[in-house]
């Protein structure tokens, strides 16, 4: 039988039939399938020794955070401005629970960003990031984090009208010359949905989570 490190526990009490099924995040599917983070996910979610991220990833959560609820946890007084530049719907909802039933287990994740408008509902992903270079990637078919979102609230009875990426541009390397900092481009990237998208992704993620069951079923035989 397929077992997984996490159990969805309902925290927002918003898909209660799900309650104590096996859990795989987005995250933890992108960590598991790329080589240079690998042994960070075996730590994580094996381990449950949590590491604290990276430069970037701490940047872009200040970013999220700003973009969220206008609280600054550490950008400049531009990078903010940039971010203020972005249009807030009055209706729009932030950092909202999905989860997609997969049967013996269900994928849980959270959208940067929804709203309704004429048409249907709205779903944004907001990244940081050099455009340059990460562009490509977002409007290309190996990105589908917005596509898991879109699937969910299809599923729920939603239209689509629209799925992107918010990039905002970002310099430097961390470092005390260079330190990271927003530029002040931003793009709006359009990540398509469709159905079929969202199957074809669906199955490469079943297949992944069937791998990481294996792979924990080896770490509980011998090194528990």
């Amino acid at each position: 039988m397929n077992k997984l490190p996490s159990i969805y526990t309902d925290p927002f009490g918003n898909y209660p039939q799900h309650k104590g099924k096996l859990k795989l995040s987005y995250s933890a599917y992108n960590s598991f399938i790329e080589d240079g983070y690998r042994g960070e996910f075996y730590a994580n979610y094996f381990l449950g020794k949590r590491g604290d991220g990276n430069i970037f990833t701490d940047y872009g959560g200040k970013a999220g955070k700003y973009f969220e609820s206008k609280v600054n946890d550490g950008l400049s007084e531009f990078d903010c401005s940039v971010i203020d530049k972005i249009e807030r719907p009055e209706n729009a909802k932030y950092e909202s629970e999905i989860v997609v039933d997969r049967g013996w287990f269900v994928i849980q994740g959270f959208s940067d960003r929804e709203y309704e408008k004429p048409g249907g509902l709205v779903i944004e992903d907001l990244k940081t990031g050099a455009i340059s270079s990460k562009k490509a990637y977002y409007s290309g078919e190996d990105y589908n984090q917005t596509t898991l979102y879109c699937f969910c609230r299809e599923n729920e009875g939603h239209r689509i009208a629209d799925s992107r990426v918010i990039l905002l541009d970002r310099k430097g390397n961390g470092q005390e010359k260079y330190p990271l900092r927003l530029t002040g481009e931003i793009e709006y990237i359009p990540t398509p949905y469709s159905k079929e998208r969202a199957e074809t992704f669906l199955k490469k993620f079943d297949k992944v989570a069937e791998d990481i069951a294996e792979h924990y079923a080896v770490y509980n035989k011998y090194f528990k």
